[in-house]
């Protein structure tokens, strides 16, 4: 038995069903015995870092699945596997479970600038979870049992498994034995605390009863932990509202009363106003980065901050915690729901305030929606996304790539069904969308999925085109071109007196790139063919590229400016006036209750 023999066999016992890579000479060897074992059916990515983002998807689409799997790539040394950091520093910000394979030089040139030798390990250290490096073959099975462990326990996170060429050819000794059945990783200083300490979960009760103005935070470890419903169970029994981070979307329904939408520089005006009044701040699996809390000498000042968090590191990094639960999400919520002590609240003027809230921009709003183009005559994003999640009733899987076009999809997608949002949060990551789908689609297979770029974020992988023809992959590719950059166009409107640097660029001819792809496609200019062309995306039996020709002026409102607090929050559009700052609202002075319930 061989080192490449070993790593095929480790991955195939460990449910590994596909593998994303593109080949090269210090891998070849394993991709030589991965196709001579046949257990593990490989897609070959036309860019590594196209392999990356397809293994992403398996791993973030399996986790709402009965079998959650842990997407797996393969990179050669040198150019290959630094075509791979992208993707791996996008899973470390999101906190993506992840596997990546590189094959390594020999042992013997290792340090001397050998052809194709790049330093993978000291490269990927700050933006993995871990890396690892095996110098004999009897080092590869416990290598990948414990990058495996490491990746999936926990705060999930992509590591790095770099294997020189020889080792992978290296005989396994005579009297060689390993039982990776009982393998129990040695990780000095790694804790984990998956369920909660009662002394803290017994405050946390306690603030819970007596706020007058609470507010939940559902973040991203929400999702990884599956905690969804119970999240909703959680706020149906306690009666407060919920505010959702980017990757907290999707896990309950969108429209659940209790629901405010999502929350931050471009979230809408209840979920940031009612932060900036709470009394309360109940967070489940997010980190309070600078997206959702804007300016923090003026974060929820008035506020006690319960933190839910698996990843001990995060808690009172940014925001003073009142109370910190070091624990899984999902134990913690199952612990909250089972105390008796915790009860409900009408809270009726805490709902009157919100309510005030919702009405802010909601008449705006909605004329924009319903009037469908913007000052240039050309189509809306918004009015797109809202027609699509009324086409789908909110059922279907939303992968959307970096700019305007993705905050309009998390605005104003109604997402009804658990784990179907899937976005580049933390990196930001132009050219996401297209790879992703392709990961997504291959693990939720019965489910409708939906690519969407701005025609900027498009063309950074669009040669995944050509993965998704070979492979045959069914995912419907939204195209909205408005011939900017458009997030970048935005900030230039607003805070660079209109100066447009950068950001003017030119598209290929897409019907023609599609036809060599030999997919349909469909170009759509005008409000009343909107409809139509989504539902002939619907009907299609495979990949369908629609182009639409948007409005280049369009804005996603409300924003809070970069280094702003929630009182800067622009609410009003440039084209109807100077952009002023939201009106501040009085807030709502404690009262005593005198065992009546507020």
């Amino acid at each position: 038995m061989t080192g490449k023999n070993i790593v095929m066999r480790t991955l195939s016992s460990k449910g590994v069903k596909y593998i994303f890579g593109y080949t090269g000479g210090a891998i070849m060897p394993i991709f030589d015995e991965m196709d001579k074992l046949g257990e593990c059916h490989f897609i070959m990515s036309r860019h590594e870092q196209g392999a990356t983002f397809m293994a992403q998807g398996i791993s973030r689409a399996s986790l709402s699945t009965s079998t959650p799997q842990i997407g797996v790539c393969f990179a050669t040394s040198g150019p290959g596997a630094m075509n791979l950091t992208t993707g791996v520093a996008d899973a470390y910000m999101d906190s993506v479970p992840l596997l990546a394979i590189t094959g390594q030089v020999a042992r013997g040139v290792i340090a001397t600038d050998a052809f194709q030798e790049s330093d993978v390990v000291g490269v990927m250290m700050p933006i993995s979870k871990q890396t690892y490096m095996p110098l004999s073959v009897e080092d590869v099975e416990p290598t990948i049992l414990e990058a495996l462990y490491v990746a999936t326990t926990g705060r999930g996170g992509p590591v790095v498994v770099d294997i020189p060429k020889d080792v992978q050819n290296q005989q396994i000794p005579e009297g060689y034995s390993f039982d990776a059945n009982a393998f129990k990783p040695a990780l000095p200083g790694f804790f984990y605390h998956p369920t909660p300490e009662r002394e803290p979960v017994e405050r946390a009760i306690r603030l819970i009863n007596r706020s007058e103005r609470p507010v939940i935070f559902c973040g991203h470890g929400v999702i990884n932990s599956n905690a969804g419903k119970l999240l909703q169970k959680f706020a149906e029994k306690v009666n407060i509202p919920i505010a959702f981070t980017l990757h907290g979307l999707s896990a309950l329904p969108a429209d659940h009363p209790l629901s405010l939408g999502m929350m931050g520089m471009h979230g809408t005006v209840e979920a940031n106003r009612v932060i900036m009044e709470a009394d309360l701040l109940i967070s489940f699996g997010m980190r309070f980065d600078d997206r959702v809390t804007g300016r923090l000498s003026e974060y929820a000042q008035n506020a006690d901050v319960i933190h839910v968090e698996i990843d001990a590191s995060e808690i009172d990094k940014n925001v003073a915690t009142t109370v910190a639960i070091n624990a899984d999400v999902y134990r913690t919520l199952h612990v909250l729901l089972g105390d008796p002590m915790l009860t409900f609240k009408p809270r009726r003027r805490w709902f009157s305030k919100i309510n005030e809230f919702r009405q802010v921009m909601a008449e705006d709003l909605r004329e924009e929606i319903e009037t469908g183009v913007g000052s240039s005559g050309s189509l809306l994003m918004k009015t797109i996304i809202d027609k699509l999640s009324h086409l789908t009733e909110g059922k279907d899987i939303i992968v959307p790539d970096v700019g305007q076009h993705q905050m309009m999809a998390a605005r104003f997608y109604n997402f009804q069904t658990e784990n179907s949002w899937f976005a580049s949060g933390g990196a930001g990551t132009m050219g996401a969308s297209l790879p992703m789908s392709i990961g997504v689609k291959l693990v939720r297979p019965y489910e409708r999925v939906w690519s969407i770029s701005g025609d900027g974020s498009f063309q950074m992988n669009i040669q995944e085109l050509g993965t998704i023809m070979e492979q045959q992959i069914d995912v419907k590719i939204l195209i909205f071109n408005n011939g900017y950059l458009g997030m970048v166009r935005q900030w230039q409107t607003l805070f660079f007196d209109g100066r447009y640097a950068g950001t003017p660029m030119q598209s290929p001819n897409y019907g023609l790139i599609a036809e060599a792809y030999g997919f349909p496609y469909r170009k759509i200019e005008n409000i009343e063919d909107v409809e139509p062309a989504l539902q002939q995306a619907m009907d299609h039996d495979g990949a369908i590229v629609l182009e639409f020709i948007c409005d280049p002026s369009e804005v996603i409102l409300p924003m809070i400016p970069a280094e702003g607090g929630f009182g800067d929050m622009i609410v009003e559009r440039p084209d109807k006036k100077q952009p002023q700052p939201i009106e501040p609202i009085e807030p709502i002075e404690p009262t005593e209750s005198n065992g009546e319930e507020l």
